[in-house]
């Protein structure tokens, strides 16, 4: 890991902001700091709130997606936003390590999960940091198994 040194230098005569990534040559590391200057909202989603207007929500803050007619409904701590698009189209955007689908319908994150909560009848309740809960189709529980084994 290459040490990063940030440095500003202000200069009155300029209009636009210009970043500079110095180096003795291109690596992962670089380019992914170049990446992340390029573009500064990857990592979060525009949803529309309450009152229709356009909001960027970070990942990490989003508890749950799910279909809700013609558009998704966006569970972030304690708020609601909305989205117009498929869960497909979500499913491939969002973090893979991050997210994981719990039915045909929801796509949960996984780092706001308290608990999850095998039932003897095989049916799965999903518990969130937040308090909300859900349930996962008995369809995805061998999928989820799986993915939570690979997890631990």
């Amino acid at each position: 890991m290459k040490r990063v040194v940030v440095r500003f230098e202000e200069n009155r005569d300029e209009a636009s902001i210009q970043v500079l990534f110095q180096a003795s040559s291109t690596d992962a590391q670089v380019e992914e700091l170049m990446n992340r200057v390029r573009e500064p909202f990857v990592g979060s989603l525009a949803v529309v709130d309450p009152t229709g207007s356009t909001v960027i929500l970070p990942l990490e803050r989003i508890v749950s997606i799910s279909s809700d007619f013609k558009r998704l409904k966006v569970l972030a701590d304690n708020d609601e936003y909305w989205i117009k698009a498929s869960l497909q189209e979500m499913e491939r955007m969002l973090v893979p390590n991050m997210f994981l689908r719990i039915s045909r319908y929801e796509i949960v994150n996984l780092r706001k999960v308290r608990r999850f909560d095998f039932t003897i009848s095989g049916t799965l309740r999903i518990e969130f940091d937040q308090g909300a809960e859900t349930w996962a189709s008995r369809r995805y529980i061998p999928a989820i198994r799986q993915r939570l084994k690979e997890g631990s």
